[in-house]
């Protein structure tokens, strides 16, 4: 047993440690340091509202005089040589000065997370100094006068230091001492810089920890801590970290900027007139503005083209084999080319022929496909499209080309198709592929047509069987003149005849390039000026289609052209994610979180995504998004030497020096930077997407992805962004415990077929991390030290399956996929209360386990006002009825829902929020409702409830009901009705005359008696226009996905 009187000798020493400590450590800190850390942190706040902004423009300015000696073809080679040279340099301290603020940052973060006492020594010492809470009384005096005299001890320290200080880092040898002085040979001979740093690191250490008992003490004596008269307002952190040499580095970056600043070439000014104005506030286009521009965005229209596309419909309908066999019998189709150079229209005009196709009375094709191919001929990219627009799914990039490519055939088996392949380039290396997708083709149906777009005439003729090929024409002047106008005047009040004097000169100049007319009229609709018209129409600049880009370029705002200037990283064609793009773009810090728009730094970055959008820098394909080959050129000028690609046929050797911004698209990629040693230290971006399309066999698992990883972590420390998406690898990947060297990281994307991704518990000092993606082939997601996730407070996007506790610090979270409550400390469900921020879909798994209405309303689910998209999921046990109610009535989602699953719930009725009429908070704009998973029998459809007025989609599966609900009638927004697993189901209701698709699999009976002809389920979906019906039944543990979301291989439709 612990002796009484030693506990409370510890605690007076304690105390007394403390109080004589605090106060001489407080004097000595402030002597040393005070004049260090305010002039570092001046210096820091300096770089930040001063340097860098003026980095930014001098860098904007740099690169708009050397494309505009581009453009213009003004200028010497050497001036532009020198221009690029500048602008390198110009970065490349901004890249420093940004650096240096991150790691300061980031510092912060780490002493505000690991707090500044160790909880044991707290805890200890709280006991000792209770202990002796009665006796310590008897020393103040005595401690008052050892606090005076230590005082003047260290005044006379503080005299010495600042004298071993004062001429530098070591004596000077003019005040060298008498060598016969050992002690002062000694003080000679030492470094006093090191030992001046070693005495900083010391004392804010110390004083740190004496500080904490002194407070300690008073904590638990009972003293006033008003009372404290040594206190200092000295910053501790810039203490503890290097400050000369901060200072140094920062006034490194001030004088490479006043040099570079002051060029010869950078004080000539800019003639030309297309020097961006000032944008202010009041010319922003309003939000109904905003709208007209997506809207006449959305609804493009094709000018001048209406004679070829007759001409195409023709031939594609009276070829030899238009409705027989072809010349060449071995081939049921024929090819039909397009060919001019890029920006002349080929792909509008291929798209125009779709869609008209698509709307013919005739039907004269089954199938009509459209696939982008450029540069990079994929044969499973190309299969992929073909699957996505038959089945409306796209399958996992992992999928085997041989799967793919069987179930391809089986779609087109007997199908006569029309298959375009848009912007296709000859290669002789893919001569493999190209037979894959022939071959694939060839169980079409005789008259099959397949449209190619390219800039060369025997790009067509490479795929065999060409039976035309078709020049594209320049548009006649008149429809060039109305294209352009489209664009610059569509939907604007007023006199329009002076706009179109000036249009016509404007049109001229840009030589009937339909992307020009696109890209310049838009900009020329947003700013009705007429100087402004006037001063574009003198713009030599718009000459050639190259400089008319990039005048439109330059309307952009200043962060929305960077962002802009980042897409060059990604290959040409390459399809992009909105959601993923913004998140990239706040990582690298392109998103001005200073910017007059309100909301957070997504709804700031998707304002730059929708004005690149709405001004056809970037074009929609599908769901996703995309360049066009000569903006994706002009991207790639503006970016100059920060950016780089290795695609399949690159060479690593031909990187430049000081890249910052890598795509590497070949196989092994990974292994590649590892292998060849390349340097990448200054790089912030690194995206390495594996290409294995089943033809290359040299692709092979890496087992030693974990070394590889680690020497990218080891040596990549500047980097803000890494993606690895693999086809290949191991079951389990542990990330290794050294990819906390990474301080900069923000983004995290990892694709991996395994089935488990283990994080190190290093992961959680990652503290700037924002997003963490792991695509779904990584069932699992594992964190050695879960509890220590929550010290990652900038985290906004979690996509992956990873419980880990204190979720309720993270409040700037805004994705959480799944969120999984436990009977254990930490996984509440109260911990969802503060995270209203949340945006998207949600998934809460465990709901069993909340045990009333109460524990529910903690959740605050209706306070999450983004959310889109909600999982609800109980268990399969049995569990009490009523209170399983409850805690649904509780589970009220936010008003804008749109997509609401349940799953497993057996409570004893289902929430006044979804049934009564005029609930306050009921989701008011529900669009798909699913219940899932032997979920209780819905009895019937409200009248006029507001979940239900807009519900276009209603999904059951497996459940054991024998009936829909009653009312079914009362959906008349209803389109889809989907009935998976049900069995027990016997009979339809009337079903809606809203209902354009119902589906019904793996329901036997039902199944049968819709389709026999004269029974009343028969006749209930007779007003359907499409049917679907599948057969195969569920595979084991397949009905555990999260959301039911339908598959276009759910099985084989009968």
């Amino acid at each position: 047993m612990a002796n009484p009187w030693g506990i409370e000798a510890v605690g007076s020493s304690i105390v007394i440690m403390g109080w004589l400590l605090s106060p001489v450590l407080s004097f000595l800190v402030n002597k040393f340091f005070a004049n260090l850390s305010l002039d570092t942190s001046r210096k820091l706040r300096k770089l930040e509202i001063d340097t860098i902004p003026s980095l930014k423009e001098t860098v904007r300015k740099v690169e708009e005089q050397r494309m505009l000696g581009e453009v213009k073809g003004k200028g010497s080679e050497s001036d532009l040589a020198t221009l690029r040279k500048i602008e390198d340099d110009l970065k490349s301290a901004l890249y420093e000065a940004e650096d240096i603020l991150d790691l300061v940052d980031y510092y912060r973060i780490e002493k505000k997370v690991k707090g500044d006492g160790p909880s044991w020594i707290s805890r200890a010492a709280g006991a000792c100094i209770t202990r002796c809470k009665g006796t310590w009384l008897i020393f103040p005096r005595c401690i008052e006068r050892i606090r005076a005299a230590l005082l003047q001890c260290a005044k006379g320290l503080c005299w010495l230091g600042a004298t071993l200080c004062r001429s530098g880092e070591q004596l000077p040898v003019s005040q060298r001492p008498s060598d016969s002085n050992p002690v002062m040979q000694k003080l000679r001979a030492m470094d006093i810089k090191a030992l001046c740093q070693s005495m900083m690191r010391w004392l804010a250490e110390t004083y740190v920890a004496a500080c904490h008992y002194r407070d300690l003490s008073y904590e638990v004596v009972g003293v006033n801590k008003t009372n404290k008269k040594d206190d200092i307002a000295v910053d501790v952190f810039f203490l503890t970290i290097d400050g000369k040499s901060l200072r140094k580095r920062i006034e490194d970056i001030e004088n490479i900027f006043n040099d570079l600043k002051n060029s010869p070439l950078l004080s000539q000014q800019c003639s030309s007139s297309s020097e961006i104005p000032a944008k202010s506030t009041s010319e922003k286009s309003s939000r109904q503005e905003q709208i007209v521009d997506s809207h006449i965005m959305i609804l493009q229209k094709v000018f001048g083209r209406d004679k070829e596309r007759k001409d195409i419909s023709r031939k594609l309908r009276e070829g030899p084999d238009g409705y027989g066999l072809s010349s060449n019998s071995s081939r049921p189709y024929s090819v039909i080319g397009i060919h001019g150079i890029t920006g002349s229209g080929k792909s509008t005009l291929a798209q125009y022929v779709c869609e008209y196709e698509k709307k013919a009375q005739d039907k004269h094709f089954d199938l009509i496909m459209f696939s982008h191919v450029s540069t990079t001929f994929r044969v499973d990219k190309i299969f992929r499209d073909i699957l996505e627009q038959i089945t409306k799914v796209r399958p996992s990039d992992t999928e085997r080309l041989q799967n793919i490519q069987k179930e391809v055939k089986e779609k087109l088996q007997g199908k006569r198709f029309l298959l375009v392949l848009d912007d296709l380039w000859v290669n002789n290396d893919k001569q493999m592929e190209q037979d894959i997708l022939l071959d694939a083709l060839d169980v079409g149906q005789s008259g099959s047509r397949i449209l190619v777009t390219a800039q060369r005439q025997d790009a067509a003729a490479a795929l065999g069987c060409a039976q035309e090929q078709i020049p594209i024409p320049d548009l006649e002047e008149e429809e060039y003149l109305s294209l352009f106008m489209h664009h610059a005047r569509s939907g604007a009040i007023g006199n329009d005849t002076e706009y179109e004097r000036i249009g016509i000169k404007i049109a001229n100049k840009l030589r009937r390039s339909p992307i020009s007319a696109v890209t310049v009229g838009k900009q020329l609709r947003r700013n009705t000026r007429i100087g402004f018209w006037e001063a574009t129409a003198n713009d030599v600049v718009l000459n050639e289609t190259m400089g008319a880009l990039w005048w439109s370029y330059q309307q952009l705002g200043a962060d929305t052209r960077r962002c802009f200037a980042y897409c060059s990283t990604f290959p040409r064609g390459y399809k992009l994610k909105r959601d993923e793009l913004v998140r990239i773009w706040i990582a690298q810090g392109f998103v001005n979180a200073n910017s007059d728009e309100k909301g957070e730094l997504e709804d700031v970055g998707n304002h730059y995504f929708d004005e690149l959008l709405t001004f056809s820098f970037l074009m929609q394909v599908q769901r996703k998004f995309t360049t066009h080959d000569l903006l994706h050129e002009l991207a790639e000028r503006v970016a100059g030497s920060d950016f780089h690609r290795i695609d399949l046929n690159g060479s690593p050797k031909d990187i430049p020096a000081g890249v910052r911004h890598v795509f590497i698209g070949a196989n092994n990629g990974a292994k590649v930077v590892v292998e060849k040693n390349l340097d990448f230290r200054n790089l912030r971006t690194l995206i390495i997407k594996e290409r294995y399309t089943g033809t290359d066999r040299t692709t092979q698992p890496m087992d030693d992805l974990e070394e590889v990883f680690h020497w990218l972590f080891m040596r990549l420390k500047e980097l803000r962004v890494l993606i690895v998406k693999l086809n290949h690898g191991p079951k389990v990947v542990s990330v290794p415990a050294s990819i906390d060297q990474m301080k900069h990281l923000r983004y995290l994307g990892l694709r991996f077929p395994g089935d488990k991704l283990i994080l190190p518990s290093t992961f959680s000092k990652l503290y700037h991390m924002q997003t963490i993606f792991v695509k779904r082939d990584s069932s699992y997601m594992r964190v050695s030290c879960p509890e220590d996730m929550a010290n990652l407070i900038h985290l906004r996007h979690v996509t992956a399956w990873m419980p880990f506790p204190n979720v309720h610090r993270l409040t700037s979270l805004q994705t959480l996929t799944h969120f999984d409550v436990k009977e254990e400390q930490g996984y509440e469900l109260k911990q969802l209360k503060h995270l209203n921020k949340l945006r998207g879909a949600l998934r809460i798994w465990g709901l069993e386990i909340v045990g009333s209405k109460e524990e529910a309303l903690e959740a605050q689910l209706a306070c999450k006002q983004r959310l889109t998209k909600l999982v609800l999921r109980f268990s399969n046990d049995t569990c009490n009825p009523d209170v399983t109610a409850e805690v649904l009535e509780g589970l009220c989602p936010p008003k804008d829902l749109v997509d609401l699953t349940i799953q497993f719930y057996k409570g004893s009725r289902y929430p006044s929020w979804m049934l009564s009429r005029q609930h306050p908070d009921a989701p008011k704009h529900l669009q798909k409702l699913r219940l899932a998973f032997n979920s209780i029998r819905l009895a019937s459809i409200p009248e006029d409830s507001e979940l239900f007025t807009h519900l276009r989609e209603l999904r059951i599966s497996h459940c054991d009901w024998d009936r829909l609900p009653g009312n079914m009638e009362h959906l008349v927004s209803l389109q889809n009705l989907i009935i998976r697993g049900c069995d027990e189901m016997k009979l339809l209701p009337t079903l809606p005359q809203s209902l354009r698709m119902i589906q019904i699999s793996y329901s036997d009976v039902l199944r049968t008696t819709c389709k026999e002809e004269g029974h009343q389920n028969w006749q209930k979906i007779q007003h359907i226009p499409e049917k679907n019906f599948f057969i195969r039944k569920l595979s084991s543990g397949e009905h555990t996905s999260g959301d039911e979301s339908v598959s276009g291989t759910l099985g084989r439709p009968v």
